[in-house]
């Protein structure tokens, strides 16, 4: 059997499979870990986490149904901002006016 040619430079995709020895950075497969299914760096990783845990001594927290963290105040209000209500108008771009015909043009039957 012929033994398959490692390359040298690789995505990370390639170091995890064996298929690759290194990244463009210089990586190896030590080097990285999956989390919820992708391949990343151990480095980044333990770096993403320990800006968390900066943030929230600071007093930030996260909130459901976003992806960025908030001061607590923020993250627990429960009133919602509402917008101006907009109101249709007949008429088109011009308004009513020009459908109707306007005050300054003079009248059919006056001189």
């Amino acid at each position: 059997m012929t033994e398959h040619k490692i390359k040298t430079v690789g995505s990370y995709a390639e170091i995890w499979h064996g298929t690759a020895s290194k990244s463009a950075g210089g990586l190896k497969k030590s080097d990285l870990m999956k989390h919820k299914g992708r391949i990343i760096s151990r480095k980044k990783h333990a770096a993403g986490k320990k800006a968390i845990l900066h943030l929230r001594k600071l007093g930030y927290i996260a909130k459901k149904g976003t992806f960025k963290l908030f001061s607590k105040s923020m993250a627990h209000s429960t009133s919602k901002k509402h917008g101006k209500r907009h109101t249709r108008k007949r008429g088109g771009a011009n308004g009513v006016g020009a459908v109707m015909g306007s005050a300054s043009a003079p009248a059919a039957g006056s001189k």
